[in-house]
């Protein structure tokens, strides 16, 4: 049995088969859709990126406003580069759109999403150029054999290389994986992997796809990203390679559903690291932030179609109407702020 089919064999393991269970998902988790804007304008590909060839994307999530504008733009997720991600944000904030309306009148829609990609060739460069892929083995060689502080140096290195396209990022990605699953780091395991984009040329295989988007989900679990974990799940059934295990994934999905209604609580480890912010997708409607160490300043919650601040204090507890739906959550604070979110127990 191949490391993919043992992996998902342990995750299947003691699932609830009762398909009437699945049903019950989605009176728990609500995912979003791409809105469709009136207006929308292309971003403008950096200058600096477009001389020496460098490739990226940057995803946002924003506010779409009761007059069809845009607010409130932040970048979630990058592949690395500054430029890319104000390219795109400087983008988005021109964009209009038809507002939603709620009993006939206009309101705001809160969680919006959109992932831009900053490629050099239709369809993303395939090629590697000698000298990434000389660094690139050696770090491979310096893994293999568990020296740890090489693989961050060279690692460290690759970030000074002012030409990188797509496919090279994946490499870089995958590297990075390996490494933090070596050293038994899960989170940085799934940051690696949840940036590698699998749009360039031929890099990966249907099996190969699966196999990444199955190790992202065996994470997003066992970090108790569970609306991630749906929305990679939603990725995976869309794979052919998948049709043979798509029984299994059910499965895992029904056990999601019996996690979230359960009355234990869900904790999830957080750390602001350098960008000024943390986030994260809410399951449930009420929840705390406990064990602060640092300092956090204020909680944005973006629902579906709600939105309101509050002021941070230790062990703080908020219940949110049941009416608000898909809540993310923006913790703004100083850099290297750990604190945990607790989400509570459904209430009956």
């Amino acid at each position: 049995m191949n490391k993919f089919l043992v992996a998902l064999s342990i995750l299947s393991t003691t699932l609830i088969s009762n398909t009437a269970v699945a049903a019950e998902l989605s009176k728990h988790l609500y995912t979003t859709s791409d809105p469709v804007p009136i207006k929308r304008v292309s971003p403008r590909y950096p200058i600096n990126a477009a001389k020496y060839r460098r490739e990226g994307w940057a995803k946002l999530s924003f506010v779409i406003e009761k007059d069809g504008s845009v607010s409130n733009v932040l970048v979630t997720e990058t592949s690395g580069s500054r430029d890319f991600a104000n390219a795109a944000k400087s983008a988005v904030l021109k964009w209009q759109y038809k507002p939603a309306f709620e009993n006939g009148e206009p309101i705001q829609q809160c969680v919006n999403t959109i992932q831009m990609e900053f490629s050099m060739k239709k369809g993303g460069e395939t090629g590697v150029t000698r000298r990434f892929m000389s660094k690139y083995k050696k770090s491979l060689a310096a893994l293999k054999n568990q020296d740890f502080k090489q693989v961050e140096q060279l690692l460290a290195e690759f970030s000074k290389f002012k030409k990188m396209h797509l496919s090279e990022s994946n490499y870089l990605h995958l590297l990075g994986a390996n490494y933090a699953k070596a050293i038994s780091d899960k989170e940085l395991e799934l940051f690696h992997l949840n940036r590698i984009r699998f749009s360039t040329g031929k890099a990966f295989s249907g099996k190969e796809q699966l196999g990444t988007l199955n190790d992202i989900l065996q994470l997003e679990i066992s970090l108790n990203k569970i609306r991630s974990a749906v929305k990679t799940y939603k990725r995976i059934i869309k794979l052919e390679a998948a049709k043979p295990y798509l029984k299994k994934f059910e499965n895992i999905m029904i056990q999601l559903d019996e996690y979230i209604r359960n009355d234990k609580y869900v904790t999830i480890k957080a750390d602001i690291k350098n960008n000024g912010y943390w986030h994260a997708n809410l399951i449930r409607n009420e929840f705390s932030l406990t064990n602060i160490e640092g300092s956090l300043h204020k909680l944005d919650v973006r629902c579906a179609n709600k939105r309101h601040v509050y002021t941070v204090k230790e062990n703080s507890t908020w219940k949110l109407p049941t009416s608000w739906k898909k809540c993310s959550i923006y913790i703004y604070g100083e850099d290297n702020t750990t604190f945990n979110l607790v989400e509570h127990p459904l209430k009956s």
